[in-house]
């Protein structure tokens, strides 16, 4: 009995057209499975519901894309030069639709992995912003910097295409801290009394950042190098990134304010010394650069 069944299912004039209804009906199923379980993740994680509306209808029609492929070429037999040219034209639009695909990949990547999300300071390449909008295609980013030597920003949108995660190294100031290091450099010269600077620098640097110190339990600090001129008193302090400027500022303003008060402390600087000679003598010897 089931040897005859067999025999009259493997010879049934139409048993393609049940497979592949078969096929149809469990590729149904798992894409409603599948579709659910990534809306889940995809609703809450897509910034934008438009982001997740353009995901899915994207994956909608890749879906069927291929499994309408998978479906010709396991009856190649029975569909025949459709199946080369489907294959022909999967390779056309692959190479077309590459750059497309790796944006949404890269997207992809952007809400799972969480290099960036709105509103980070980033470095991407060679560019710094605060991260404006994520689409599928593209990050929007606040450009900090650009037009001034400065980390302000330039009032200057700068769209970059998701792809670029995949090259690019990306720096986030604001994913896994709440405050950077950030640091004021100053020259002094040899004569200057640098426990005395030390002192005034750490002083107005912990009253600029009163509230950081307190959270932290953190005061900040000087690190100290020789260079020919003097020496180089690196003031060191954590900040919150997007206030780097005006920080800064504010600690030089007290610092400077400080040391014009102090006889000895001394900015360094590099300096020339010119020896004239009256016409006809004889020339001294040559001068160097004292510094």
């Amino acid at each position: 009995m089931f040897n005859n069944t067999a025999k009259f299912l493997l010879n049934f004039k139409y048993i393609s057209v049940v497979w592949i209804v078969a096929i149809i009906l469990c590729t149904i199923i798992v894409y409603t499975y599948i579709t659910l379980q990534m809306r889940k993740y995809v609703d809450t994680h897509a910034y934008k519901p438009e982001n997740s509306d353009r995901f899915f209808f994207i994956w909608r029609y890749s879906f069927m894309f291929i499994i309408a492929t998978i479906i010709i070429f396991l009856f190649s037999d029975t569909f025949g030069l459709l199946g080369l040219s489907l294959g022909f034209i999967m390779t056309v639009l692959s190479w077309g639709l590459r750059n497309p695909i790796m944006n949404l990949a890269a997207w992809l990547l952007i809400i799972l992995k969480k290099p960036y999300q709105i509103g980070d300071r980033v470095i991407l390449g060679q560019l710094i912003g605060d991260v404006k909008k994520i689409t599928v295609m593209h990050t929007i980013l606040d450009q900090v910097g650009g037009t001034v030597s400065s980390e302000e920003k330039s009032g200057r949108s700068v769209l970059i295409a998701n792809l670029h995660l995949f090259n690019w190294t990306v720096v986030n100031y604001t994913r896994d801290e709440k405050y950077i290091l950030d640091e004021v450099i100053l020259r002094l010269t040899y004569k200057s009394d640098i426990d005395k600077a030390e002192q005034i620098m750490c002083e107005q640097a912990a009253e600029v950042t009163a509230d950081i110190c307190t959270e932290l339990s953190e005061k900040p600090y000087v690190r100290f190098e020789f260079i020919p001129s003097g020496v180089v008193a690196k003031l060191r302090y954590r900040v919150v990134a997007v206030e780097r400027p005006q920080v800064s500022t504010l600690i030089v303003e007290g610092i400077y304010k400080m040391f014009t008060e102090e006889k000895n402390i001394q900015f360094a600087y590099v300096k020339e010394e010119i020896e004239l000679s009256p016409y006809g003598t004889q020339n001294p010897p040559p001068q160097y650069l004292h510094v």
